[in-house]
């Protein structure tokens, strides 16, 4: 799928008047969009391995001129318990800064069916 074409053959028959059809495209987008995302993880994965075998943190392919760099990295996590607490309100609001946003989900039944599994029912 390296042109435009591939990608314009799943757009076919997008009727952009039809909620439904809009919403029928997008679900198979979505679907190969998942097994491609799997796919992709599945060969980082296979190459972070044949690199760690080798003791190699990088590597560069003559024959397809990709390269594959394995670096470590640190993420540094802020406590926003300890820190309000260490900090007056004045100077949390100074601190803290709020973006908005708008964001559109689309909820498929097998999302919806999954998601069941992590949201209990409140029960009183």
């Amino acid at each position: 799928m390296d042109k435009l074409e591939d990608v314009q053959i799943l757009l076919e028959g997008l009727d952009e008047s039809n909620i439904s059809s809009i919403l029928t495209k997008w679900k198979e987008i979505t679907t190969v969009r998942k097994k491609l995302d799997e796919a992709e993880e599945m060969l980082k994965v296979k190459a972070k391995t044949y690199l760690k075998e080798r003791q190699w943190d990088r590597y560069l392919d003559k024959e397809t001129d990709i390269s594959v760099t394995i670096s470590k990295m640190k993420r540094e996590v802020i406590d926003k318990k300890h820190l309000s607490m260490m900090l007056s309100e004045a100077q949390m609001a100074q601190v803290v800064r709020l973006t908005t946003f708008e964001k559109i989900s689309i909820i498929t039944p097998e999302t919806r069916a999954r998601l069941k599994k992590y949201v209990g029912k409140k029960t009183r």
